[in-house]
């Protein structure tokens, strides 16, 4: 299963500023009222949602005394339509104030939609997390939508912060998602963080053989961080097959991050697989900041080999990745670089076929023009083909007319009759109509009717020795 350990890396930095941002936030628009007063009653900064009455009626509902309300800012209220009250209430449980449902709820209900609410509510769940990390995470898990899934995360980052162990353990006994097993990934990582060889130990110890992975990611992701020559060596002496893998691609990818050809050294004196997977996951990285640097360590690693070994599987599946990762950024430069490849072994066309499809994603008319523009032969069938596959959805009669170009008339013959069967089942007057005014040969006509049932006989053989045979032959 593959995945993106820097999605979890990011969230949870963004978690960290949110609430470094809110504090700020907070503070310093506290010390503002405190200092400047809030402004003359004239309504201008009013929330018009009314948010005042419900910061009054919050207040008498927290026991406040008399004193204690006329202490407070006159017309703060009025002013800042109950933000004010918000900040205050949010900054009193940041001092210590008791937090259960009730309170957390009735918070959220001060907060304005929006920004301002998500931002509320991550902090909350966080503040509660390092408190009691499983009164928040349950508190979390009985919002719904993307309200569920922000406290659930910013609780867990709390959490973590105070006992990681616990929160590692309560996200492994979750239900397997895609969303809890990234959280699974963030927990071992902030985990490994602290105390990596428990972190590791308890990864290790997942009978889940998609949760082992995720964690098992997790300490490396976080070893990697400080020590990647270090990690990417234990990754690969992992046992398992399907943990070495992914956590053998993200050492390599992290060490490339730091020193490059350091980590080409290692990934080349690797055996088989995992010496081809590090390489990919190394060019991979390579590729989608500097994609000519990519390519030149291309260039410089097959420079050495014998010809017959350039044009291997793994060269080919290499080139692949470095052009389909261009391509993204740059389709021209990458087209021009794929075209220059090995031409035998398929290494050129598999690169020109993964370039012609991302180039397609993004300028399908531009792709389209240098396609056409290529010459006949395998390579421009492979990015022909691709243009296939993309426009049969929306427009089945342009396919059926890329399909129909390919220089290989069995392959070409394969990809109409392709065509002509899902376009049938949708508009099979068009589809028929394509056919019949299609410039293919008898045998082509013959096979490709036969997507709409009508089965042609064969031209009959004349007998040897017979007079029409005897004619011919003269």
């Amino acid at each position: 299963m593959k995945w993106n350990s820097s999605y979890c890396l990011v969230a949870a930095a963004a978690f960290a500023t949110g609430i470094a941002v809110d504090r700020v936030v907070f503070s310093s628009k506290a010390e503002k009222v405190a200092t400047e007063g809030a402004p003359a009653g004239n309504g201008a900064t009013r929330d018009p949602s009314g948010g005042g009455s419900r910061s009054r009626a919050m207040a008498s509902r927290s026991g406040r005394s008399d004193p204690d309300r006329e202490a407070h800012e006159p017309g703060e209220e009025d002013a800042d339509g109950g933000s004010g009250s918000l900040r205050q209430a949010m900054e009193r449980l940041e001092r210590g104030d008791h937090i259960d449902a009730t309170t957390a709820n009735r918070l959220l209900d001060l907060a304005p939609a929006g920004r301002e609410h998500r931002h509320i509510l991550a902090h909350l769940a966080h503040v509660w997390g390092r408190r009691d990390g499983r009164a928040a995470v349950e508190w979390a898990d009985s919002l719904e939508g993307t309200d569920r899934r922000r406290a659930l995360e910013s609780a867990l980052h709390g959490w973590s912060e105070e006992d990681p162990a616990s929160a590692a353990q309560y996200v492994a006994e979750l239900p397997a998602s895609e969303q809890n097993l990234h959280l699974v990934h963030a927990m071992a990582h902030r985990w490994a963080e602290r105390d990596r060889p428990a972190a590791m130990a308890w990864g290790a110890s997942q009978s889940d053989p998609a949760k082992r992975e995720r964690a098992m990611g997790g300490v490396v992701s976080s070893w990697a961080d400080t020590d990647p020559a270090a990690a990417a060596n234990f990754a690969s002496s992992i046992d398992n097959p399907f943990v070495k893998h992914q956590v053998l691609e993200l050492a390599a990818r992290r060490w490339a991050n730091q020193d490059t050809a350091a980590a080409m050294d290692w990934a080349q004196g690797l055996p088989g697989e995992d010496r081809q997977r590090a390489t990919e996951s190394i060019l991979r990285g390579v590729a989608e900041y500097t994609p000519e640097r990519a390519a030149a360590i291309y260039e410089e690693l097959t420079a050495a080999l014998p010809p017959e070994s350039r044009t291997a599987r793994e060269y080919r599946h290499l080139a692949q990745e470095i052009a389909s990762v261009w391509s993204s950024s740059s389709p021209q430069d990458a087209a021009d670089w794929a075209m220059g490849l090995p031409d035998s072994g398929q290494v050129r066309r598999a690169a020109v076929g993964d370039v012609a499809e991302q180039w397609l994603r993004i300028d399908s008319m531009a792709a389209g023009e240098w396609i056409r523009q290529l010459p006949a032969g395998n390579v421009r069938d492979a990015a022909a083909e691709r243009v296939v596959g993309s426009m049969l959805p929306t427009d089945p009669a342009v396919a059926f007319d890329w399909a129909n170009s390919l220089s290989d008339e069995g392959h070409s013959t394969g990809l109409m009759r392709e065509v002509l069967h899902r376009w049938s089942a949708t508009d099979p007057a068009s589809a028929h109509a394509a056919l019949d005014s299609a410039n293919v040969s008898s045998g082509q006509r013959r096979e490709l009717n036969e997507v709409f049932g009508v089965r042609e006989a064969p031209a009959p053989v004349e007998p040897a020795g017979s007079p029409d045979s005897e004619t011919g032959s003269r």
